[in-house]
């Protein structure tokens, strides 16, 4: 473990990270865009540029830089990259504090795979560019190598001090602060998203929801009992919900080592997880009409543990927390 403190590190000196896209479908841009909002998780102040109209003199002065550019046709440059790519060629060795990685995106249906990230990798380091993470070839199904290598990357970047200087002994940390962050969102953002209500704001606690889901519900829920909302599954489908999903599937690939289970003692039948599930991992099956106390318990949630990613929002819909989220390792 590395004895410089990450908090302060982090909070230090420049900390701007730049993402360059090459695009022609959109893919690429798509990225940027999803990237720049993970960055803070590291510290870093990402900024997006479309390669149309950048100037490669201005990356003299950029100490981190990701690249993520798709390859057109036969090998060549999505359009909005041509002009920059040939400036590039021919630039010199303007780069002497500038770490980089770059993510290329293509078909190995065709014979020049990822020929435009290939080339900027070599280009970039021709100009004086430090690679700081090998580059990745993604096809078509891009997203999980994509995500893979930003982590990656961006935990390497984001130990570049202010002087450009990479410190390799920082990154075990970094990750693991980056696991943790807190991040936070703007007041305007959060009145717009959660639709007014007090309760999506404790759902910012994203340490919590991925590291304690069970404390992490307990908190949210002891809000939502301030806002009296209905009991049933339909009646609740309000704006916070549908943010809720959007958020918990974005983060499944960091709860993917937590399953929900069902306390049938607890369970009423109410089936409000089965209409929050989004993955069809819940299943109502029959029950002891004898011993029903109410008109739902005649059926009882089953959670399916071969499809069930972990999101928590059946254990976050359950009107009588019979749902936990228990570990799988």
């Amino acid at each position: 473990m590395a004895e410089t403190d990450i908090s302060a590190f982090v909070s230090e000196g420049d900390r701007n990270l730049n993402i360059l896209f090459g695009s022609q479908s959109g893919n690429s841009e798509g990225l940027a865009e999803a990237w720049e909002q993970e960055a803070p998780r590291y510290g870093l102040k990402a900024k997006v540029h479309d390669m149309d109209g950048f100037d490669i003199k201005s990356m003299a002065k950029m100490s981190r830089v990701m690249i993520v550019c798709s390859t057109w046709g036969e090998g060549e440059m999505p359009d909005n990259a041509e002009e920059l790519y040939e400036e590039a060629k021919s630039a010199g060795k303007i780069l002497s504090i500038t770490n980089f990685s770059i993510c290329a995106l293509g078909d190995t249906g065709y014979d020049l795979f990822c020929q435009s990230g290939k080339d900027w990798d070599k280009t970039l380091e021709e100009i004086g560019g430090s690679r700081i993470h090998d580059r990745v070839d993604c096809d078509v199904d891009y997203e999980m190598p994509a995500e893979e290598w930003m982590k990656g990357a961006m935990s390497k970047l984001a130990c570049v001090d202010g002087d450009g200087k990479f410190l390799p002994d920082l990154v075990d940390d970094m990750i693991a602060y980056a696991s943790g962050v807190e991040l936070e969102t703007p007041a305007t953002e959060a009145e717009e998203s959660i639709g007014g209500t007090t309760a999506y704001q404790a759902m910012e606690t994203t340490s919590l929801f991925f590291h304690k889901p069970n404390k992490w519900l307990k908190r949210v829920k002891g809000v939502l009992d301030e806002d009296d909302l209905p009991t049933t599954g339909i009646e609740k489908a309000k704006d916070m919900f549908k943010e809720l999903r959007k958020i918990t599937l974005k983060s499944l690939p960091q709860g993917k080592d937590y399953i929900a289970l069902v306390d049938n003692e607890k369970c009423i039948g109410c089936t409000q997880c089965v209409y929050y599930c989004n993955f069809a991992s819940i299943d109502m099956i029959s029950w002891d009409l004898n011993a029903r106390t109410s008109q739902f318990e005649s059926k009882k949630a089953l959670i399916l543990d071969d499809t069930c990613v972990g999101c928590t929002l059946c254990a976050f819909a359950c009107p009588v927390e019979a749902i936990t989220m228990e570990s799988k390792v």
